[in-house]
């Protein structure tokens, strides 16, 4: 399974003007209910405010990567928030986050952990943040993860 394969261009928002960690959660939770992959957003932020309590879902180098097996979850998928000026998130850098992914998993599997783990590997490369922090629509957000999953997925191993 790809990333791309559980992206989809309505659970995609490009240069959101949000000033809070709360309010980028609510808009990723959104995009998981406008995608039709959750039924009841009101659990699912429950859910993700226990985990965030656990440790925060901050990455560093501007990025935040919140995920749980949700009870409600259709099937594993991932909500997209860029935010132009970035949102105090409490990051270990201390930078505000401007690229948030949210992985709703299916519950009783840990399917979002594998999922997160493929998505910080992608993530790894600077230049590539940078490309989806200033993509100008989802289509181009979307291109943008085809040609580096595949250019993985092409590379020979060492």
């Amino acid at each position: 399974m790809t990333i791309r394969e559980l992206l989809s261009e309505n659970m995609i928002e490009i240069g959101a003007a949000l000033y809070s960690k709360e309010e980028a959660l609510d808009e990723l939770i959104r995009l998981q209910k406008q995608g039709g992959m959750i039924h009841n957003p009101g659990a699912l932020k429950r859910e993700i405010i226990r985990r965030e309590k656990a440790g925060n879902s901050a990455a560093g180098c501007r990025i935040a990567i919140p995920d749980v097996a949700h009870s409600g979850s259709a099937k594993t998928a991932i909500s997209v928030v860029t935010v132009k000026d970035g949102v105090e998130y409490g990051a270990p850098d201390k930078r505000k986050v401007k690229l948030l992914f949210m992985i709703a998993g299916k519950s009783g599997s840990d399917e979002h952990k594998k999922v997160k783990a493929q998505l910080q590997k992608l993530l790894s490369d600077p230049a590539f943040t940078a490309q989806l922090c200033a993509a100008q629509d989802q289509k181009t957000f979307l291109a943008l993860i085809d040609q580096k999953e595949n250019r993985h997925v092409n590379q020979p191993p060492r």
